[in-house]
């Protein structure tokens, strides 16, 4: 992206696929701290909800503590999408520290009949941190996960390589050696160099999500019969970020990282059965917040 120096990025436009009568859209999105969120965008998130009717969707980073704060967003998200099976075990919160990390997933009511578990994956390091959701439906498991981030300085990286990385690839394999199985999630990796906007930098290489050793890590998970969905629909997108630096004003000029992911079973990208039909970005629907929401749709899934 050298060329767009002092300009902004431009981004591909994609075309979207529709589904039908027996498809599953799912949306997630790394909000940052959810009460904050609802607070001072519950109108974006409404705005999503009505125009997009995701069958499942998954907060990251809602940043939680269990009881009191989880009942008033269940209480608050019950109100305004009321289509929506939303209850408080579905809301992994970080046991150790307050206002940090934690995942949850939701779906409409009338997807009940599917649902057979949502289950809290506990995968070391950061056991305790709730990163991890696994939601089983008739034909297959959706993987809601927001990945351990290396930190300033990387100070988990050393951890993330050698335990969690690992940790989320045998989860996969083992749940994908049953039904096809999608991961959606911020995974903290700009895998490919078009999905870094200032590959050139120096300071590229020790920071996090993008040092070589973290985009190895995922290539490592890709060759154990995973494909990046977003990649596969979409190999010659540019400009396809998902996150934005909003300390350094990045959004405004396009300037990102390709942080968030659907991830499939190689089962799930063959034309037979249940099957990959779209993956796509929603930057539109994230004028303000440093993520967009990402999402699929798969056909032939309920």
């Amino acid at each position: 992206y050298e060329q767009y120096k002092g300009s902004s990025i431009p981004e591909s436009r994609l075309p979207r696929k529709q589904g039908s009568a027996k498809s599953l859209k799912v949306i997630v999105w790394n909000v940052g701290g959810l009460r904050s969120f609802l607070e001072k965008r519950s109108k974006d998130l409404k705005r999503l909800v009505d125009k997009e009717s995701p069958s499942v969707f998954g907060f990251m980073e809602h940043r939680l503590q269990k009881g009191q704060q989880v009942a008033e967003c269940v209480e608050k998200l019950s109100q305004l999408l009321p289509d929506y099976h939303i209850d408080a075990h579905s809301f992994h919160c970080c046991e150790q520290k307050k206002g940090y990390s934690g995942v949850v997933m939701f779906w409409k009511k009338s997807l009940t009949s599917s649902v057979k578990q949502l289950k809290h994956e506990k995968l070391e390091p950061g056991s305790t941190e709730g990163r991890t959701v696994v939601l089983e439906l008739e034909k297959m498991y959706i993987v809601l996960c927001y990945v351990l981030n290396s930190g300033d300085g990387l100070g988990r990286l050393s951890e993330r390589l050698t335990t969690f990385d690992p940790n989320l690839r045998k989860l996969l394999q083992g749940l994908a050696r049953r039904k096809p199985v999608a991961l959606l999630g911020d995974l903290n990796v700009a895998h490919q160099d078009a999905d870094i906007w200032n590959l050139e930098a120096p300071h590229i290489p020790k920071s996090a999500s993008t040092t070589p050793e973290e985009r190895e890590s995922f290539g490592r998970l890709l060759s154990a019969g995973f494909v990046d969905a977003f990649n596969h629909q979409h190999p010659e997108a540019r400009g396809a970020f998902t996150y934005w630096s909003v300390r350094a004003g990045n959004k405004k000029w396009n300037r990102g990282l390709r942080l968030d992911y659907t991830v499939v079973s190689q089962k799930l990208t063959e034309q037979q059965g249940t099957r990959l039909l779209d993956a796509f970005h929603l930057p539109h629907y994230a004028p303000a917040g440093d993520h967009c929401p990402i999402g699929a749709t798969f056909e032939q899934a309920v």
